[in-house]
């Protein structure tokens, strides 16, 4: 699951409120912070998460190993079959 930064839940969440609460008697003060927290630079969630965890792709289904010993071959079936 990818996280997210704290600013873009900040403001999704005064989005939110005043979506929902357009006429509420803090929309202004809301604004305002809304406007402060759209000025932050952009900055990517964990900084020092990504130098740490690189990504390792994982190998589809596990090597079988090689006979070592030849098949035993099956005298019977060199045995000549006469029809009549």
């Amino acid at each position: 699951m990818k996280k997210v930064a704290d600013n873009t839940l900040i403001e999704n969440a005064i989005l939110a409120f005043l979506h929902h609460y357009p006429n509420h008697e803090w929309v202004d003060e809301y604004r305002v912070l809304l406007d402060k927290i759209q000025s932050l630079p952009k900055v990517p969630y964990p900084l020092d998460e990504q130098s740490k965890t690189p990504t390792v792709q994982k190998r589809g289904r596990p090597a079988k190993r090689q006979r070592t010993k030849k098949a035993s071959s099956n005298e019977a079936s060199k045995e000549k079959v006469e029809t009549p």
